[in-house]
């Protein structure tokens, strides 16, 4: 998917989120997971994941750095087993950046105003 397109599709979400009157972020429970696949895949010996997507309001108003976006994501975000540090970069692939701390893995997009923000993530249950 292109970058035009990824912003396309956020814009939409963003006018249905907010036709919503949602103020959140708005989380969706996807089950287990793999894990995503990464330019710079990390092994893990995690039998199941379990995961979350959210759909952005805005594409822009984020953090200056991924491993910002994820501590801030870890104190606000509203997820459950979310390390609140201990981040650092573990992968990308064509439209984000993955960060990792412990079991748990988040992504993280840039929008265009160079800022990141966090828009799913996986966790270790096993």
């Amino acid at each position: 998917m292109s970058r035009t397109t990824t912003a396309a599709a956020v814009l939409v979400i963003a006018a249905v989120v907010s036709a919503c009157g949602s103020s959140t972020p708005a989380t969706r429970s996807v089950g287990p997971l793999t894990p995503p696949t990464s330019a710079t895949p990390t092994p893990s010996a995690c039998a199941s994941h379990s995961g979350f997507e959210l759909s952005l309001v805005s594409d822009r108003g984020g953090r200056p750095s991924p491993v910002q976006a994820s501590e801030w994501f870890a104190r606000h975000g509203g997820v459950a087993d979310v390390p609140r540090s201990g981040w650092h970069v573990d992968g990308s692939d064509e439209i984000g950046v993955f960060t990792r701390s412990g079991s748990a893995r988040l992504h993280v997009v840039q929008g265009p105003d160079k800022t990141w923000q966090v828009d799913s993530g996986t966790h270790c249950t096993t």
